[in-house]
């Protein structure tokens, strides 16, 4: 109940006495027996009796009337008391009514705003509604041109793919025509080989001595994902850092992501040093040393082709018994190549020693002691390709010397930077006699890993 209300009832509390008139001081004020008040002639007739009695009766009235009193005065203090109470509660009532009229007024404003970003929200859902509807709209007529555009498609791909089954029926006939030139060509060069003037061993064309790279790069990474593709590169003492950092430079950022492609690059790295750079496999030191200052000073007499075919003429007389006069030599070397890379591999990994894993790579370098001992009894001058990737410096990809081993697109290689040389490739100088030694090609490109991009 609000203040208001009750307001009312406390005007009536002040206005109207709450004190009804006592029932005994009517009664004390007693009639006679008839009904009729005395008259003040029946007064004087009474006797002293009645007049102790009419006394008494009067200290009773007042004794009520004191009580009464007392009553009274209680009764309006108890008054002055609920006065007070109601006051106070009114009070505290009116200020509840005042904060709940300020609440509300919170909570209309609340609404309004609410109301407001209703009815915007509103808007805008309709406006959406309106745009969704014409985006349909559009999407539908979309589709219809797709649908029509897919059709003329499908019309232009069934007439090219009859076009490129007649044109592949051609190039299939073109093709064995190719192949049947090809092996005469083959057979020429294997006839001029024979039969060229100069002297020298036997002569190969670029094709044998690429299948042959190809075949021991295939083989090498057969081998290491074979026997190393689940070690772990965690160890390794100061000595092995060394060999490492001069093989490979870049070791350290390899061994965590691209151990296999490290394992590669380092052996590789290993036979190009002990097999393809020595002068001839197999030859002690002193007596290559000597062949090599003999072949300088003698290309200080002669062309470059007369030179090609010396060298071709005279390692042809030390390749047709090298298996036998140097067999010992050879294997020192082909040994050292195996316990040097043993040696790093187990001090960079915990291996154990299997006798399969050395003979797989025994079987390797002497494939490559065979091919580097061919190459060199060629009248053309092969040379290796392998730079060393340092960390201080970038080294970009050359689609004309390399092949990424990643499978990427050769457009999206240009500029990429190489993160390692797996194994390295062969470049031929002059012709099957030796001559026209500006001549270079491309035998086999080098195999590297590039840089994600």
């Amino acid at each position: 109940m609000s203040g208001h209300e009750k307001k009312p009832r406390a005007h009536r509390l002040t206005t109207k006495s709450p004190i009804a008139t006592p029932p005994r001081t009517f009664q004390g004020r007693a009639k006679n027996p008839s009904g009729v008040e005395p008259t003040n002639d029946n007064t004087s007739t009474k006797s002293t009796p009645d007049t102790t009695a009419s006394d008494n009766e009067d200290e009773s009235t007042l004794s009520i009337l004191a009580e009464k009193d007392k009553k009274i005065a209680g009764l309006e203090k108890e008054i002055a008391t609920m006065e007070d109470e109601f006051e106070a509660e009114l009070t505290r009532l009116s200020h509840k009514l005042t904060n709940e009229n300020e609440t509300a007024q919170f909570w209309q404003q609340k609404h309004s705003a609410l109301n407001q970003n209703y009815l915007k929200s509103d808007t805008e859902l309709r406006l959406l509604r309106q745009e969704l509807g014409g985006a349909h709209q559009v999407k539908e007529e979309r589709d219809r041109d797709i649908k029509t555009r897919i059709s003329s498609l499908m019309l232009d791909r069934d007439a090219f793919r009859e076009a490129y089954n007649e044109a592949m029926g051609e190039l299939r006939g073109k093709d064995e025509r190719v192949r049947e030139l090809q092996g005469q060509v083959r057979g020429l060069k294997s006839w001029v080989s024979r039969e060229g003037k100069g002297v020298g061993g036997e002569q190969v064309s670029d094709e044998i001595v690429g299948e042959r790279v190809r075949g021991l790069g295939n083989g090498l990474q057969n081998w290491v994902i074979t026997n190393f593709r689940r070690v772990k590169i965690d160890r390794m003492n100061d000595e092995t850092k060394d060999q490492l950092l001069h093989l490979v430079p870049t070791y350290e950022t390899l061994a965590s992501s691209s151990k296999v492609h490290l394992i590669q690059s380092l052996v590789s790295r290993i036979l190009v040093e002990h097999i393809f750079f020595a002068y001839f496999v197999g030859l002690p030191k002193e007596q290559a040393d000597d062949f090599s200052k003999t072949e300088r000073f003698l290309s200080s007499f002669g062309t470059i082709e007369s030179m090609n075919q010396w060298r071709s003429a005279t390692l042809s007389i030390i390749q047709k018994d090298a298996a036998q006069k140097l067999q010992s030599e050879t294997t020192a070397v082909v040994e050292a190549v195996v316990s040097q890379v043993n040696q790093i591999m187990n001090s960079i990994g915990d291996l154990q020693h299997m006798e399969g894993r050395d003979q797989s790579l025994r079987s390797l370098v002497n494939s490559s002691v065979d091919l580097a001992r061919l190459m060199r009894v060629q009248k053309a001058e092969f040379s290796i390709m392998m730079p060393s990737i340092e960390g201080h410096q970038r080294t970009m990809f050359n689609p004309d010397t390399m092949e990424d081993i990643g499978g990427e697109d050769e457009d999206t290689l240009i500029e990429r930077e190489i993160r390692c040389v797996v194994f390295p490739g062969i470049v031929k100088a002059g012709d099957e006699n030796g001559e026209r030694s500006h001549l270079r090609n491309v035998v086999a490109k080098i195999r590297v890993l590039c840089a994600p991009d």
